[in-house]
Parts: structure tokens; sequence; C-alpha cells
């Protein structure tokens, strides 16, 4: 599907949900055609001047008029995707095509990794809030994807982790960072 793009040094998993401050006119064109077409856009990352290959369909799933008249949109990620045919259009909206990627299939309790993030949003509730009811601390899919949203990772990790077929590597790495973060 033909995308168009919003790249941020942010990283968003399926299930994921931020806030975005929207000002520049590109992206409020952008945002403007995602609402009208329901199609959503795509969370891109960037490595210098080029978009990276993959990123994560996103849903506008709430919108606002900030304090400062600024547009507010809530986003939701819906499925890991491959770029190809990566452009610019004249306003300087990046657009693509975007093709999902399988879902990663994890049917496992997440037990220490689950109980080691609820006492992280405990201790930081601005990022808990935007889950509202949805927390699912016991189900590994969910918890792996938001501790990688949230690990300071370089972009070529977080390329690497989005490039994954299952959550095996994403488990291991998180299992050890939290075991040496115990020592």
């Amino acid at each position: 599907m033909h995308l168009g793009l919003f790249p941020l040094p942010l990283f968003l998993l399926p299930g994921g949900v931020t806030k975005l401050r929207i000002f520049e006119p590109r992206y409020v064109r952008l945002v403007k055609e995602s609402m009208a077409t329901d199609s959503g856009f795509v969370l891109a990352m960037k490595d210098g001047d080029a978009i990276c290959r993959f990123g994560t369909h996103v849903k506008i799933v709430d919108f606002e008029t900030l304090p400062d008249g600024l547009l507010g949109i809530t986003i939701r990620g819906q499925s890991r995707v491959k770029l190809d045919n990566i452009g610019q259009e004249e306003d300087g909206l990046w657009i693509g095509n975007a093709e999902a990627l399988p879902d990663w299939n994890e049917v496992e309790v997440a037990g220490v990794l689950g109980e080691a993030l609820e006492n992280l949003f405990d201790a930081h509730p601005e990022h808990a809030s935007q889950y509202h009811s949805e927390k699912q601390f016991d189900d590994m899919l969910w918890v792996c994807q938001r501790w990688l949203e949230i690990l300071p990772l370089a972009n070529n990790q977080r390329q690497w982790f989005l490039a994954q077929q299952d959550l095996q590597e994403a488990k291991q790495f998180i299992s050890l960072l939290l075991t040496e973060e115990k020592i």
C-alpha cells in the first residue's frame, strides 16, 4: 500500500500508543489525508537524510486542539512494515510503499518481564497513562513490544528488531538487560 511517511526518532510497535504535535503544513496534510481515508501513515526512522527500510503503520485514534493552538493526535501502532519506493513530494512529505510484515505471535506469560514493566509504568505514570485500561502485563508480546519502545536503542538496533520474524531475540535481549541491571 502507498502511504505517507512521518520520519521521527520515535519507536512504536503494534499496539503501542503515543501522542504527536502536528505543526508543519506537510504533516497537517498527511493527517488530513490519513483521517479522510482511514489509511493511517507510517512512522519511520531516518538514517542521516535517508528513510530507514522498516517502520510501523499507525492509525490516528484521537485528535485535539492543544493549548498552544496546534493539532495534537494520538496514534496506535497497527503493524510492522517494510518500505520501498520511497520519495518526497513537492511540499517535502515523504511517501512510499509499505508492505505489512507478519505479526509476531507469542502466546506466553510474561512473568518477570511483565512485573518489571509494571514497576516501570508505576514509576512513570505519564507513559502508562497512554494505555488506560489496555495494559497487558501478563502478555509476553505486549510486554516485549513496550520494552522495545522505551529502551534507549540506536536506530540500527530498532531497525534490526523491526525486521525480526519473531519475538525470541527481543525476549533474550530484554531478559539480559534486566538481569544485568539487578547485578
